[in-house]
C-alpha cells in the first residue's frame, strides 16, 4: 500500500533527501513521486517510490554534480552491482545515490561517497569505495535484513560500523569498529577501537560533522 502524501512529506528521512535535492540541485522530489512505496528507517536506506516519469528524472540528473554508472566499464559495473535501474551518484561525500527505473526508484544518502571528478572532467572512484562496500553494502545488508525482521535490533545494530582506511581517518592503516553513542542531523558521536598494522591498539571518542 502506498504511503499518503500527507504522511511522507513530513517524514524526517524523506525531508533529508528532498531538501538536499532541492537546495543543492534544484530538483523538487515531490513533483516526481507518483506513489511513495517505502520509506527507510534512515537516510542511508532512503525512499522508494513509483516515478511520474522516470525518463524526465534521469534527464534532470544528467548534470556535472551526478555521475552515471557506466556498466560497460568493469569497475563501474561492479560498483553498480546492487543498483536497480540506472544509477546516478552525487560527487563528494556524503552523496545521494539515485537508482532510477520505470516502475520503482530509490534515492538514498551514502555516508561514504566515492565518486570524484578530476580537473580534466573525468570521473574516478577514490579509495572510499572499499569502506562503502564493506560498511554500507555488506554490513548494511545485514542491518537491512534485521530492519525487516526485528526493527529494534536493526536500529541497535546500525550503531555498529566497521572501520577501514578511509578519507575520514586519512587512510590510516588500521582496522576496527565504531559504536555510535548519539547522532543527529549531520553529526554523530561514537567510540572507536582500531588495530594498526604495527600492532598498536587504540580506543577513542570520535565526533563527526557531516554536511547533510
Amino acid at each position: 500500500m502506498a504511503i499518503t502524501k500527507q504522511a511522507y512529506l513530513f517524514n524526517g528521512v524523506y525531508r533529508t533527501i528532498a531538501n538536499r535535492l532541492r537546495d543543492r540541485h534544484n530538483i523538487k522530489l515531490d513533483e516526481h513521486v507518483a506513489a511513495m512505496l517505502k520509506i527507510g528507517p534512515r537516510p542511508g536506506v532512503g525512499v522508494t517510490f513509483k516515478p511520474v516519469d522516470s525518463d524526465r528524472l534521469k534527464n534532470l540528473l544528467q548534470m556535472p554534480a551526478f555521475a552515471h554508472d557506466n556498466r560497460n566499464d568493469l569497475c563501474e559495473r561492479l560498483a553498480a552491482a546492487a543498483t536497480q535501474g540506472e544509477g546516478y551518484r552525487e560527487t563528494g561525500a556524503p552523496s545521494l545515490h539515485c537508482q532510477i527505473a520505470a516502475q520503482s526508484c530509490n534515492i538514498h544518502l551514502d555516508s561514504y561517497g566515492f565518486v570524484a571528478i578530476a580537473p580534466d572532467g573525468q570521473k574516478y572512484y577514490n579509495p572510499d569505495l572499499v569502506q562503502h562496500i564493506v560498511d554500507e553494502l555488506g554490513w548494511g545488508t545485514v542491518v537491512g535484513w534485521l530492519d525487516n525482521k526485528q526493527p529494534t535490533l536493526g536500529r541497535f545494530m546500525n550503531r555498529f560500523h566497521p572501520i577501514l582506511p578511509n578519507s575520514r581517518n586519512r587512510y590510516n592503516l588500521a582496522l576496527g569498529g565504531q559504536f555510535i553513542l548519539k547522532e543527529g542531523q549531520g553529526w554523530s558521536l561514537g567510540i572507536e577501537r582500531t588495530y594498526s598494522s604495527s600492532g598498536e591498539k587504540k580506543i577513542m571518542a570520535n565526533l563527526e560533522i557531516l554536511h547533510w
